[in-house]
């Protein structure tokens, strides 16, 4: 299973973005470099400026293992996503009602949130099973293909495909 709006194509294009920030960062440092006045340079060295583009690399670093391990093991990460927001939020709820006083409508709000929150825990659960049948499936699939290939290949399998031939 394909993790949506993931492509090879994608990928490079915002890989490409981020290095044309550095570089343009990279430039910019030398520009200021070389239009500083001669006195000015044996002042005080500048600082380097903050590196913003390390925080956003890395950031699109762990989103893209998270992408490719979810690829990986044929989880669909979207619905993973949507249904982790969803156990955040419902979590959030949850804990501004324990807060409040003590009521009945409190009570049976509470209630209602803590069974949501069972059904979409179960429902992450299932969708992480899904993903490893889907794994098994494929890995049985790949391993079946790399027999057949394999008994293509051996010998003993050439020499029949001659000799029916020949018959």
């Amino acid at each position: 299973m394909t993790v949506p709006g993931l492509s090879f194509n994608n990928l490079q294009l915002q890989y490409q973005a981020l290095k044309l920030d550095d570089a343009s960062l990279q430039r910019q440092n030398v520009a200021d470099q070389v239009a500083a006045p001669a006195t000015l340079k044996h002042a005080e060295p500048k600082q380097p400026k903050p590196n913003v583009n390390n925080e956003n690399q890395s950031a699109f670093l762990a989103q893209l293992m998270e992408q490719m391990l979810a690829n990986r093991i044929g989880l669909d990460k979207q619905k993973y996503d949507e249904i982790t927001k969803k156990i955040e939020e419902t979590q959030q709820q949850i804990d501004t009602l324990s807060e409040q006083p003590a009521s009945p409508a409190k009570d049976k709000q509470l209630s209602i949130l803590e069974q949501k929150l069972e059904q979409l825990n179960d429902a992450l659960e299932s969708l992480v099973e899904q993903a490893n049948r889907n794994r098994e499936q494929k890995e049985r699939t790949e391993l079946a293909a790399k027999d057949l290939l394999e008994q293509y290949h051996s010998p003993a399998a050439a020499q029949r495909v001659k000799n029916s031939f020949f018959v």
